[in-house]
C-alpha cells in the first residue's frame, strides 16, 4: 500500500497501471478468502459458489483498499450460515496473539474450593488468547488447583462451566484431561464425513486425529479423577465451553445439570490472510465419543438434569444432592 502511493507521487505515467494492479490485489484478497471458504467450510456443499464468486468480484471491483473489503468478507461469511465463522482484522489478531497481560486484560480466574458438604468445586472459565505461554499457565494452574483439592479427599467433584463463553479449546481440553475417563471423548466431523478425535497425552502433546497440533509445557499432570462429577452449564456456556461439556457426554461417572447451552457446537480454524487478518472458518461439527453430531445451530447441548431455578443456590443444592446419592 505505501509502496503504491510512492509510485503515484513520482511516476504519474504509471497511475492507470498501478490502479489496475491495486484493484486486482483487492479482488485477489477477496477471492483468496472465498477460496478458503470453498475448500474448508463445513457447509461448502450448500453454497452456489459460481454465483458467490461472480457477485463478490463485482463488489470488490468498486473497492480501493484491502481494508475496505472487510465488511464484504463478513457478509460473505454470513452466506455460510454456520453462525460461528468470523473475520478478525490485523489489530485484533495482534492483541489476540499478545495475550491477556500484554494487552492489559485480567487473566482468567479459576475458582476452586471444598464445599461445606465435602465436594471439590472448580470452575473452568473461557480462555480467549493465542499466547502459548499463557496457555501453559492456564493449564498448569488448573492442575495445581486439582491437586490441592484432591489432597482434601473430596467425596465428589463439581465442574462449573456456566460462565465459559468459549475461546481456545486446546488449553481447555488439556486442563480437563484428568477429569475425562478416556481419550477420543470428543472430535469433529467435516463436510466430507471424516472424523478427527482429540487425544492429549501425559507428555503434553495434543493430537487432532493423527496430526499433532500442539505441545504444552506441563509441570505435572494430576492422576485421573474417578469419583462422581457434576458438570454445571447454562445458556452462557458457548463454543469451546460447549465442546468441554460434550467431552463428558456418555461418561459414566458424570451428570450434567443446568439449561441448554448456547448452540455454537462447531469447530473453527484460523487462516491468516496476506495483511495479517484472520479468517476464522467453521470446518466441522462437534461429535461426542459415540459420534453423535451436534450440528443444529442454536440448539446447544441438553443437560441430563434441567433446572428451572438458575440461582447459584439451586445449582449447588442440586449438584450436592446428586453427588450425595452416589
Amino acid at each position: 500500500m505505501k509502496r503504491f502511493y510512492f509510485l503515484i507521487t513520482f511516476f504519474v505515467i504509471f497511475i492507470h497501471t498501478n490502479a489496475s494492479a491495486q484493484t486486482d490485489s483487492v479482488q485477489s484478497y477477496v477471492v483468496r478468502a472465498i477460496d478458503l471458504m470453498k475448500a474448508k467450510s463445513v457447509n461448502k456443499h450448500r453454497i452456489n459458489w459460481d454465483s458467490l464468486y461472480t457477485d463478490s468480484r463485482k463488489k470488490a471491483a468498486k473497492l480501493h483498499t484491502i481494508r475496505e473489503t472487510y465488511p464484504l468478507i463478513k457478509n460473505i461469511l454470513g452466506a455460510l450460515k454456520d453462525a460461528h465463522s468470523n473475520f478478525f482484522p490485523p489489530e485484533m489478531v495482534k492483541d489476540y496473539t499478545l495475550g491477556y497481560r500484554a494487552t492489559g486484560q485480567e487473566f482468567p480466574v479459576i475458582e476452586a474450593k471444598i464445599t461445606e458438604n465435602g465436594m471439590a468445586y472448580i470452575s473452568l472459565p473461557g480462555f480467549a488468547c493465542y499466547h502459548f505461554a499463557e496457555w501453559d499457565e492456564f493449564v498448569n494452574t488448573f492442575y495445581k488447583k486439582i491437586e490441592e483439592l484432591n489432597a482434601q479427599k473430596p467425596k465428589g467433584w463439581i465442574l462449573d462451566l456456566r460462565e465459559n463463553g468459549g475461546g481456545m479449546f486446546y488449553p481447555m481440553l488439556a486442563a480437563l484431561s484428568p477429569m475425562l475417563d478416556k481419550q477420543n471423548a470428543i472430535g469433529t466431523v467435516d463436510a466430507e464425513g471424516q472424523y478427527a478425535f482429540f487425544e492429549f497425552d501425559r507428555d503434553g502433546n495434543l493430537f487432532e486425529g493423527k496430526q499433532k497440533v500442539h505441545h504444552f509445557n506441563i509441570k505435572k499432570v494430576p492422576q485421573r479423577i474417578t469419583k462422581p462429577i457434576i458438570v454445571m452449564v447454562s445458556k452462557k456456556t458457548s463454543s469451546s465451553g460447549e465442546f468441554s461439556t460434550i467431552a463428558f457426554a456418555g461418561q459414566k461417572n458424570v451428570r450434567i445439570i443446568g439449561q441448554n447451552t448456547m448452540g455454537l457446537t462447531s469447530g473453527n480454524q484460523e487462516y491468516k490472510l496476506s495483511d495479517g487478518a484472520f479468517l476464522v472458518l467453521t470446518t466441522g461439527n462437534i461429535v461426542d465419543r459415540n459420534k453423535k453430531e451436534y450440528d443444529e445451530v442454536g440448539k446447544g447441548f441438553s443437560p441430563q438434569v434441567q433446572l428451572k431455578d438458575l440461582s447459584d443456590a439451586e445449582y449447588m443444592k442440586t449438584a450436592n444432592d446428586l453427588l450425595l446419592k452416589k
